[in-house]
This record gives C-alpha cells, structure tokens and sequence, in this order.
C-alpha cells in the first residue's frame, strides 16, 4: 500500500504499515490460530509496535521504531540491506520515506522464515544411553515442551530445529555382531534437525519423510530413516515424531533395529538438542525466542 509521492503520510497509512510489520516481527494471530491454518507461520513474537490516534500525523520516533524492527530482520534473514533513521522532531513522514520502509519490510516478510545460520545456536538437550548387550530393537523417547503452541509457533518461524544424532564405542565385530553397522549409520547420517517444515541430515544417505513440525500429528509419523551397508543393510535407524494436540510439545522416538540373528554391545548413545535464534537487538527493539524444556520419556 504505497503512498502517492510527494504527499504526507498520516496515521491510517501508518497503521496499515504498522500491521504488516507486526506481522512477520510480532504475532497479529496469537491464539487465534491452529494447525492447518496458513497463517501459523507468521510471526516471530517480539512486542508490536503501537497504533496513532487517527487523524494524527506519524512522528519520526514512530516510524523509527518500524525501521528498528525492519533492520532486526534485516540482521537475522537473508535480506541485504539496513535502513537509516529518521531524523528526530515534528516533521511529516514524507511517502519516499514510508514506502522504503513498506518494501523492506515486504521483502523480510517473503524470507521471514530463512534465517541465517549465523544468527541459530545449539543447546543441549540430554541423551540416552545403552550399555548393555542387545539382540532386538530398543527405543527412546525425547520431548520438547513450549509454553504454548504460539510459542512452539515463535520457535519454528524464527528458525528453531529440534535434532538427534547418535554415537556407539566399544562394540565387538565379526560375525552375530551388528555394532559396525550402527557406527556406519551415525557416522553417515550426522545430524537430523526437524524444523518447521522438513527434517534434514547433516550427511548423506538415507530416507527423508519431509516432515516438519507443521506436518506433526499426535500419532507418530516418521522423519527420517537409514541403514547399514553391505553386511549391515538390515540394521536400520529409524525417528519418528508427533505433538500433542494442542501443538505445545513434540515428541522424538528413535528406534534401533539389529539384524536377524546380530547383537549389539558396547555403549549406544542417541542425543537430542535444539537450535534457537540469539537474542537479538537493534536500536529500541528487542526480540527474545523463547526455549523449550526438555525431558526424557523412555530411555534406550
């Protein structure tokens, strides 16, 4: 909704920037939306910026704040290019200067969930651990817990990932012996970090189900599974996820499934973590993502 060249532009143009803003930066769905409902991935749910009274002019300090969160996104997705305040006092916003900061802002919105990598961490979750023998397959279960569905939806647009790896040490080789094919697996797989629309593997191999946590059902689906080679191809990976039916948790399994007639010993352990975006700031605005808790449901 550009403003014609030359005119001033006033409070209705300023809430209608205001709104497209708050958006993709705040959350103008909090509660009122569920699963299915293609406007889940709006909104990150920082603090959105305030109306003016209408009738009113817009002021520099609140087309400022605009710009503060505009140049937010600019920081954390792969939008290039940071927009300059507006000098201070009582002057009318003139629409070169409004409709620069609406096309920013449009284009944050259309890459509002490609965040850079350079913005994400990784916290530690826990871990499960198996050390001793087994000849048939085992499982675990890791859940992360949000204080709501909009939070669980402010973690995922922001580009959050919940992830599992695994390592094994000390297993016996040689024949009845499935530990080598399990050391293959974790080794070639790396990896796997379900986000808000897929699960992907930092190696290579294997099977991706495209799930993400908008795909979540509360029956477990699979994300992602691999297997051994050679002598190991019947030793098999498998991750499979589902939420609950408010969306406020999601749950991670990993099954471990030896071969016919092969054990496994040594020490077997499947780690799960969660990337999160820094907190970040720029100029009077803040954005802080909320993290989940974790627990351990079943361990291996």
């Amino acid at each position: 909704m550009a403003v014609v060249q030359g005119n001033a532009a006033l409070a209705s143009d300023y809430n209608t920037l205001r709104g497209e803003v708050n958006r993709w930066f705040a959350d103008n769905y909090a509660g009122a939306i569920s699963f299915g409902n293609g406007n889940q991935t709006y909104g990150w749910g920082g603090s959105p910026a305030a109306s003016v009274s209408s009738g009113n002019p817009m002021l520099a300090s609140q087309m400022n704040t605009l710009i503060d969160m505009c140049n937010l996104g600019e920081d954390i997705t792969s939008v290039t290019g940071q927009l300059s305040q507006i000098s201070a006092g009582t002057d009318l916003i003139l629409a070169s200067q409004f409709n620069t900061i609406e096309t920013k802002s449009d284009d944050i919105r259309s890459l509002r969930l490609v965040i850079e990598p350079g913005e994400l961490s990784v916290t530690a979750g826990g871990t499960s651990v198996r050390s001793t023998t087994w000849s048939a397959a085992i499982n675990c279960t890791f859940r992360y817990t949000f204080a709501s569905f909009d939070r669980a939806r402010y973690f995922f647009n922001s580009g959050g990932g919940l992830n599992l790896d695994g390592t094994i040490t000390g297993y016996s080789t040689g024949t009845g012996w499935d530990g080598a094919g399990f050391n293959e697996i974790f080794t070639t797989m790396g990896t796997l970090s379900m986000v808000h629309n897929t699960t992907t593997r930092s190696g290579s191999g294997g099977t991706g189900y495209g799930l993400g946590y908008y795909d979540l059902t509360t029956s477990y689906q699979s994300m992602w599974q691999q297997t051994g080679s050679g002598a190991y191809t019947d030793a098999i990976f498998l991750a499979e996820a589902r939420r609950s039916s408010s969306g406020n948790w999601v749950e991670h399994r990993v099954t471990l499934t030896p071969g016919a007639g092969r054990s496994v010993n040594g020490t077997t352990t499947i780690t799960s973590d969660y990337t999160k975006l820094n907190n970040q700031t720029q100029g009077t605005v803040s954005l802080t993502i909320t993290a989940p808790s974790y627990s351990l449901q079943g361990g291996l």
